[in-house]
């Protein structure tokens, strides 16, 4: 499936600087142009856009499945196996 922006929506998306929220029947989303993902994400090449998107997917995968941890946690690791004293 591959959706397609209303006229309105596109404008809104332009008028605030390439990234709008959006409220939808079931939740609220952000809808950003191509160009502001790039700029907030750091990703310049079609390739680098590519695997950005795949990480942001397995993230949120990741997430749907509980494969996280408290970040707390994992700084206490970090800060113990680095010598870091907070």
């Amino acid at each position: 499936m591959t959706p397609e922006l209303s006229n309105d929506i596109e404008q809104a998306v332009e008028q605030h600087h390439g990234c709008l929220q959006v409220k939808g029947q079931r939740s609220a989303y952000v809808v950003m142009s191509i160009e502001t993902f790039r700029d907030v994400m750091g990703v310049g090449t079609d390739d680098e856009l590519q695997a950005s998107l795949a990480a942001v997917e397995q993230g949120l995968a990741d997430v749907e499945a509980a494969r996280t941890r408290p970040v707390d946690a994992f700084f206490q690791e970090f800060d113990a196996r680095h010598g870091i004293h907070r």
